[in-house]
């Protein structure tokens, strides 16, 4: 993990952690997960899990059960079939995001049953209120909502962002696609707050200090104005935005 302290544009500390000092499982685990078990590092603040899910054509993760959990999915490439026992069925495809708030329990599947590959986004977030009902919404986003700008995709119980899905924690989420010649976007991270930010797919600089490439990851702590600039033919990330923690 290579750890920079910056002064030159930002107040704040900063963590960038390379794709290959993670976890190189198939299904390339954050946080610990599964058969990959680490003490030191089982969430970032109130993120528990994110998962960069390859699945195979006709195969899956067959149906499970889920419950006191907030769960993300944001489909990157292919098609992803979701099912679960409240009679939700539904296909989505790049950019979409499906939100379901376990609450009490539920059972679900997420299949790909297309002859291509499905890569998507897991994300786990534990939910400020225990008990609820269980909840399941999805959104289908165009390519143009979030080329060259940022796009707020999920929005937490303390936001005031106007993404069009909600979860019961304060945490939001926010994506965008720099595709034009020296595109960027800005994203002011306030005082008291922490961002993860991975980047999917090519190459992006953050504020003049470091860039990421494909399957890095950056930590911040607020106060701090990142800039990310495209340095490469695309750059596709993502921002999970949430109270800070001081324990990491």
């Amino acid at each position: 993990m290579k750890v920079i302290n910056y002064q030159k544009t930002l107040a704040a500390d900063l963590q960038h952690i390379a794709a290959s000092d993670r976890h190189p499982a198939n299904t390339h685990f954050h946080f610990s997960f599964a058969s990959y078990y680490d003490p030191a590092n089982m969430n970032y603040g109130a993120l528990r899990v994110l998962n960069d899910d390859h699945v195979k054509p006709h195969s899956g993760f067959g149906t499970h059960p889920h419950s006191e959990m907030e769960i993300v999915s944001y489909v990157v490439d292919g098609q992803l079939t979701h099912r679960d026992s409240t009679g939700n069925h539904e296909v989505l495809g790049r950019g979409d995001v499906q939100i379901i708030s376990a609450g009490t329990g539920v059972l679900h599947s997420e299949q790909n049953e297309q002859n291509d590959w499905c890569r998507f986004l897991q994300i786990w977030i534990p939910p400020d209120t225990r008990k609820l009902p269980v909840r399941y919404e999805n959104h289908r986003f165009i390519s143009s909502d979030r080329k060259n700008k940022l796009l707020p995709i999920v929005t937490g119980s303390n936001s005031k962002n106007d993404a069009p899905l909600h979860i019961n924690q304060d945490i939001n989420i926010y994506v965008s696609e720099l595709t034009a010649p020296k595109a960027n976007v800005t994203y002011e991270l306030c005082e008291g707050r922490q961002a993860y930010v991975y980047c999917i797919e090519g190459e992006v600089e953050i504020s003049e200090v470091t860039s990421l490439d494909t399957r890095d990851v950056l930590k911040v702590s607020g106060p701090a104005s990142l800039e990310f600039k495209l340095t490469s033919e695309t750059a596709h990330f993502i921002i999970i935005e949430m109270a800070a923690d001081p324990e990491n």
